[in-house]
């Protein structure tokens, strides 16, 4: 994977310079990056895009070819400080300032590798707009793989839970597609999976599954909502499994979550030992000193970042469907359920475990962030759902309702 990394870089670099800053030209003159947190249709502060790094996303494919092969690792970039579009135009207006490039090796940046080949023959509209084309495409055929494959609960709790968190946003930007676009990929695999879970084979196809998007999302995410990548997916394994051996089914979801883990944290370390070792530049030491600020005074920032990230989902739009469905379970319950049900909330503890480890870009970065509450949601909704007697409740319904006559 590091190797396909690698080239893919190498591919946006061989890209000529000309038709990426004629397109990103193009798309500065008609205005589509003009300030950096817009409001995507709907005037809100839950519904803000990301203009800020896509920006920097652009900046970067202009100077992936400015330091020799070498920038393939470093990303450098024109920077002015905090206004990414501003810095952007001045560039490309030529009114720069010297000792202005900053490198930003930390992250492998392949959305970064992406827009450049994309910007080689499209403008940055473009882009965007072939993105929310094959974003909306996966999440509809998601959705109906999930009612017809898996389980129509899950395939309304998974829709729920991403309309509750502003899915269309995340589809308008660069940064934010990434990891919708993973979880979905993911979504899709596991629900054609016609495993016998008899068979200890699935466990290892389970494993590389995870390994491999835990991988993707290092490599192309910005840190927005991580989450998505690992719980949504876990959440249709859990219900494909339908197990209520809760000691089974916790290690199964434990055991998941670690090779997504591990693919995460050494397909980053993999970057910066790459870097520090091709470039001669201290990359190693670059991330620990931003970890030293990202941990310092870490304790006070988990209050704020569950503060603010909980803050921004409506939850009126979350408790009136959980109050519904608990009030359905006490009128049709269904018994013994409580192992499937408990495997459900581990997932559920995820979004909550990632905003204690990084407490401070979530606080920092809640406008965007909120989002890996996803799974948390999408869990809560199927952790209620299986104490309902399902098939009892659809024949007292169709007892109640009339057939209706030709």
């Amino acid at each position: 994977m590091v190797a396909f990394y690698l080239l893919l870089g190498l591919v946006a670099y061989l890209v000529p310079d000309r038709p990426v800053i004629r397109n990103v030209e193009h798309s500065l003159a008609a205005g589509d990056l003009q300030e950096n947190y817009p409001s995507a249709i709907i005037p809100s502060g839950r519904y803000q895009m990301d203009n800020y790094t896509d920006a920097l996303i652009l900046n970067q494919a202009l100077h992936l070819r400015s330091e020799g092969l070498s920038s393939i690792l470093l990303l450098p970039r024109y920077d002015e400080g905090s206004e990414q579009c501003r810095a952007l135009a001045h560039y490309l207006a030529g009114d720069i300032k010297e000792n202005h490039t900053n490198h930003y090796a930390r992250y492998w940046h392949g959305s970064t590798f992406i827009a450049r080949i994309l910007l080689s023959f499209l403008s940055f509209m473009l882009v965007r707009n072939l993105l929310y084309m094959l974003s909306s495409l996966l999440l509809i055929w998601s959705i109906f793989a999930l009612w017809q494959r898996v389980d129509k609960v899950t395939a309304l709790a998974m829709a729920w839970s991403l309309a509750c968190v502003s899915v269309f946003v995340m589809q308008f930007s660069l940064q934010y597609v990434q990891v919708l676009l993973i979880a979905l990929a993911g979504i899709l695999w596991m629900a054609y999976q016609q495993w016998e879970f008899s068979n200890p084979g699935w466990r290892t196809k389970c494993a590389l599954l995870f390994f491999v998007m835990g991988s993707l999302t290092s490599y192309l995410d910005l840190i927005t909502a991580p989450t998505f990548t690992l719980g949504l997916p876990l959440l249709v394994l859990v219900t494909k499994r339908n197990s209520t051996d809760f000691r089974q089914g916790a290690t199964m979801v434990v055991s998941v979550a670690l090779w997504w883990l591990a693919a995460y944290v050494l397909t980053w370390a993999t970057k910066w030992g790459l870097a520090s070792l091709l470039t001669g530049e201290d990359i190693f030491g670059d991330a620990y000193l931003q970890a030293s600020l990202w941990s310092d005074n870490g304790a006070n920032y988990i209050p704020t970042a569950f503060g603010k990230n909980i803050g921004k989902i409506r939850w009126i739009y979350v408790i009136i469907p959980l109050i519904l469905l608990i009030a359905t379970a006490f009128r049709y319950p269904q018994k013994q359920r409580w192992g499937l049900s408990t495997q459900y909330l581990l997932v559920a503890l995820i979004p909550l475990v990632y905003f204690l480890l990084m407490p401070h870009p979530a606080a920092h970065h809640s406008v965007f962030n909120y989002r890996a509450l996803a799974p948390l949601i999408g869990a809560s909704f199927l952790a209620a759902s299986v104490w309902v007697d399902w098939p009892r409740l659809i024949q007292k319904l169709k007892r109640n309702i009339p057939t209706l006559q030709p």
